[in-house]
């Protein structure tokens, strides 16, 4: 059986914490939801000067984020564990680690929370808020 996918409007919100710094990114854009047999996949380009091909699917207590462009990663984050991966930009390959704190899903929205490191050094505590909206009512 085939994953039914839908059209989706996409909103991110990635709120960034490093002592008594805070930062909110927000971006929208168009793409696509899949049901998988054990959760979901959003796919979609994040616009930037070189856009970059994003899918994050998630399953129990675990989400993958998977990256492509000017930006390539694939990370795994799951549920009270650290992992570690690695982030290649144009500035070269770097260890990218997170200890998840949260994965917390409802209806049409997935929120997560983690600390970084990258290469060591500690950058902050993110906070990623995904929401969408069906585009069409039937599967594409």
């Amino acid at each position: 059986m085939k994953p039914v996918k839908y059209s989706v409007s996409l909103r991110q919100v990635t709120t960034i914490e490093d002592g008594p710094m805070r930062e909110s990114v927000e971006l929208e854009a168009d793409g696509t939801l899949f049901e998988t047999k054990d959760g979901f996949a959003v796919k979609f380009v994040q616009p930037d000067e070189q856009p970059i091909d994003t899918t994050i699917k998630w399953s129990k207590d675990q989400i993958a984020l998977n990256r492509k462009g000017p930006v390539a990663m694939h990370h795994v984050f799951i549920l009270k564990e650290t992992t570690k991966s690695q982030y290649g930009s144009q500035f070269g390959q770097m260890l990218m680690e997170t200890d998840t704190e949260t994965i917390e899903m409802k209806p049409q929205q997935m929120k997560f929370r983690y600390t970084l490191k990258m290469n060591g050094q500690a950058v902050g505590t993110y906070t990623i808020d995904l929401t969408w909206k069906r585009s069409e009512t039937n599967g594409i």
